[in-house]
């Protein structure tokens, strides 16, 4: 947490805009320090406590004009985070895009032909499964928790079948070769 306070602190403690409705915190909010979160999220999980700090501060800016105000509102934040036409105004919950973004990466770095999605799947993939020592390295440190995530959400689609293997892919949490205890050999 202590690496990412101060990008926190220069996003949401040096705003001094008394002069915007609520309407134009809101559209700062979503503009400027979602946008700039998300970005950074896109490479680097962040700490859910450090997160819900940050969404504090955003609920104190849209309804005190100061982050270090509290007031009192009927609104709840669950409400807030929807869209316009759900009745909502728009904004993100931060660990929800904290979450998106890190299924993002490691959807990439299973299916990306990118260099740095090979050389990472070549140091942390193994045969199915995730390694389970650690690696130095910041982008599977955000992304290995939604590994599982993906492959339980994940379906096959067989097309031409040229990319599949029958006996050695993953169809039901396993290959049909370690199911059926098949020796390599005899297929």
């Amino acid at each position: 947490m202590n690496i990412f306070q101060p990008i926190a602190d220069k996003i949401m403690l040096n705003w001094k805009v008394l002069l915007l409705s609520i309407a134009g915190r809101v559209q700062l909010i979503k503009s400027v320090v979602q946008s700039m979160l998300v970005h950074i999220m896109s490479i680097y999980s962040w700490p859910i406590k450090l997160l819900k700090k940050i969404e504090i501060w955003i609920k104190n800016f849209i309804w005190s004009w100061d982050i270090e105000k509290r007031k009192m509102v009927t609104v709840a934040w669950k409400k807030v985070c929807i869209d316009y036409g759900e009745g909502g105004l728009g904004t993100k919950s931060l660990t929800c895009l904290n979450e998106a973004t890190n299924l993002k990466m490691c959807w990439s770095l299973l299916h990306s032909d990118e260099h740095w999605a090979c050389i990472l799947r070549g140091r942390t993939i193994r045969d199915q499964g995730c390694i389970r020592h650690h690696i130095y390295s910041s982008i599977w440190s955000s992304v290995q928790g939604e590994l599982q995530t993906i492959r339980r959400n994940s379906t096959w689609i067989v097309g031409d079948g040229k990319k599949i293997n029958l006996w050695l892919d993953t169809w039901c949490d396993d290959s049909l070769l370690n199911i059926l205890n098949t020796p390599e050999h005899s297929i």
